[in-house]
């Protein structure tokens, strides 16, 4: 989708996204950063990337979850990859390039 840009996301910043799960409840999780990528070598869009905070437990697989903020008229696919965890939650990232 080509409306999925950074600055999309960056006004999003603080806000929380419902995260359906396929086989359980859904997971509510922020969106902690909205961060640039290096530009490619070619003419495209601007590569950024998406930092997501969630519960601690369950910690979910990586794979494209539907995502939802009142914010956003549509639901939205996003493939998400769980890169750390601590006392405080889990946290995902999302990159678009």
């Amino acid at each position: 989708m080509s409306d999925l840009t950074h600055e999309r996301f960056a006004a999003l910043q603080g806000e929380h996204f419902l995260v359906h799960v396929a086989d359980g409840d859904p997971l509510t999780a922020e969106l902690v950063e909205a961060r640039i990528l290096p530009s490619p070598p070619f003419k495209g869009r601007q590569p950024f990337s998406l930092l997501f905070k969630g519960p601690s437990s369950p910690v979910l697989p990586q794979s494209t979850y539907q995502m939802m903020n009142i914010k956003c008229p549509e639901p939205l696919d996003i493939f998400l990859v769980p890169v750390g965890v601590d006392a405080s939650g889990t946290c995902y990232e999302a990159v678009f390039s």
